[in-house]
């Protein structure tokens, strides 16, 4: 299957396209930025460049000390504003190399090639970059789209399991947002199709909102209760799986239980494990959610689910959302 589609919002554009096999990939990076287990599995498909930086995959990679890292290799290699970036990889490399394309000489031309399914059905698209501060995450970023994106299915041969269920964890919530026929894809193993689907309800939502002034805030879903799961745990316990540990949890704090147990359903049949291990205590998701960037001097806005293709903000005061946590709490 081949697509290519363009979303775009005022002077932002991003096009979307694939590539059969990595070998297939064309791309002329002037700096190209790599995943360390990426390079092993395909080194001999890559693309070439004579400017290269290998990043181990993971929120080690989220750092400060990373980005300076990047930089530095920029300022080396004397990158300009109209030379490209070539990011190949996972989220968190994908984050990471972005951010510093965002910010090298206030932007240069970016190109995102993401590797897992994670990658593929959210963040590549959107702009958002980020690093983790102080043991929290996304603490520091920009919004920055990339140029162009491109998809190829071969990676997914090459994902673990459990890289592949962070993914099925983040294209499940997409389903929840905004179409139900993604579960479908899902459960028929068309990754292909399910990453088609969900590009097209992020693109739609981020073409209307990119600086998440409003609708944008929906792709949070699952996300407030998820980031604090991941910082409790050391970043042991992976975004997707987080975020799905999330998504029920803000089901049952609006009140929504029966869909609640649709979606810890729907996700067991996915092998999406959505228990919230009992190292993870509601002390410390209180304490972390202190630190969630959607927080303002009112309380945090909240995403919750009442049905597949029906989520609302909702403003919780800090009095108010303790009340709910303790009540949905297990």
């Amino acid at each position: 299957m081949n697509m290519e589609f363009t979303f775009s919002r005022h002077d932002v554009s991003t096009v979307v396209g694939t590539a059969s096999r990595v070998e297939n990939i064309s791309v002329s990076p002037d700096l190209l930025i790599l995943d360390s287990e990426v390079k092993n599995n395909y080194k001999d498909k890559l693309p070439s460049c004579d400017h290269e930086v290998v990043l181990i995959g993971g929120e080690g990679s989220k750092t400060p000390d990373v980005l300076e890292k990047l930089w530095q290799k920029m300022s080396q290699v004397n990158l300009r504003r109209d030379s490209r970036v070539v990011v190949i990889g996972g989220g968190t490399v994908c984050d990471t190399g972005a951010f510093a394309a965002s910010t090298w000489k206030r932007g240069v031309n970016l190109t995102l090639v993401p590797t897992t399914l994670l990658c593929m059905v959210d963040a590549s698209l959107g702009g958002k970059t980020a690093v983790n501060i102080a043991g929290e995450k996304n603490q520091a970023g920009t919004v920055y789209p990339a140029s162009e994106i491109i998809i190829c299915p071969e990676f997914l041969e090459t994902l673990s399991q459990k890289e592949l269920n962070n993914g099925l964890a983040e294209a499940l919530k997409t389903a929840v947002i905004g179409d139900r026929k993604i579960v479908e894809y899902l459960q028929k193993k068309d990754y292909l199709q399910a990453v088609t689907a969900c590009l097209a309800v992020k693109g739609s939502i981020v073409a209307e909102d990119l600086e998440e002034t409003g609708k944008r805030r929906l792709l949070n879903l699952g996300h407030t209760i998820g980031h604090c799961i991941e910082a409790i745990s050391s970043f042991e316990i992976d975004h997707g799986a987080a975020v799905a540990m999330g998504i029920p949890v803000a089901a049952e704090m609006g009140g929504n239980h029966t869909f609640a147990g649709e979606l810890r359903e729907v996700a067991g049949e996915l092998s999406i494990e959505t228990a919230i291990p009992s190292s993870v205590t509601l002390s410390g998701i209180l304490n972390h959610l202190k630190n969630d960037k959607k927080t303002t001097a009112a309380g945090r806005i909240w995403i919750i689910p009442h049905g597949w293709e029906d989520c609302r903000q909702v403003l919780l005061d800090s009095s108010t959302e303790k009340e709910l946590l303790e009540k949905v709490w297990q």
